[in-house]
């Protein structure tokens, strides 16, 4: 018996490697609380003069490298997606780097988002704005570890990027845009079910506990 069951954790263990190996090849993102890997969001920030509340945050991994961390910040906490999509009020989305990286990759990955969560017609409409963005992420190449990136959605000015607290540019005014932005997270199609889970404060996947 003692036999069979070494056999049976030896077999376990080598599936859980074989997995891990595959979503490492395929470059998925996992997600876990900000926490667990020493960033700490405040549980209430002001912008334009509201409190706003941490609906939750994740994890950005890309094979086994942690990328980055996401807090999402909200006028009325809601573990659903539909409801946080559609609040009014100003919102933001907060990342800070855990390694470096140049800020045209987080670009990409919220175009491609906003593509993968819009109609045609929605986003070749969302062009101008995504280009905008662009333009003001072209500005700072690089980001380091512990760099700060917000994406403030101020409704009387528009949507608001800043890199340590440093406005990249004038805000982009199309009302759609952070919309657009918010559903690359919390969309149909979202970047990773896991890390939308995660700001949605719900609990990491088992197998991520795991792996710590």
């Amino acid at each position: 018996m003692q036999r069979t069951g070494t056999r049976w954790t030896r077999a376990t263990w080598h599936g859980l490697g074989l997995a891990v190996l595959m979503l490492a090849s395929t470059g998925q993102a996992w997600s876990q609380s900000a926490e667990m890997f020493g960033v700490t969001y405040e549980p209430t920030i002001t912008v334009d003069g509201r409190p706003l509340h941490l609906n939750g945050t994740g994890v950005a991994f890309r094979a086994l490298a942690k990328l980055y961390t996401v807090g999402l910040y909200v006028p009325n906490k809601s573990q659903q997606a539909s409801t946080v999509l559609g609040m009014a009020g100003p919102k933001q989305l907060r990342f800070v780097m855990l390694q470096g990286m140049r800020v045209d990759e987080l670009g990409k990955v919220i175009t491609n988002g906003i593509e993968a969560n819009s109609s045609r017609e929605q986003f070749f409409r969302l062009i101008p704005a995504i280009r905008a963005m662009g333009e003001q992420f072209g500005r700072m190449p690089r980001l380091a570890p512990h760099d700060v990136v917000t994406l403030d959605d101020a409704p009387q000015r528009g949507t608001v990027i800043a890199v340590n607290g440093q406005a990249m540019g004038t805000p982009i005014k199309d009302p759609a845009f952070f919309p657009a932005v918010l559903r690359v997270w919390l969309g149909d199609k979202p970047s990773t079910m896991d890390l939308k889970n995660a700001l949605l404060d719900s609990k990491a996947q088992p197998v991520l506990s795991a792996l710590e």
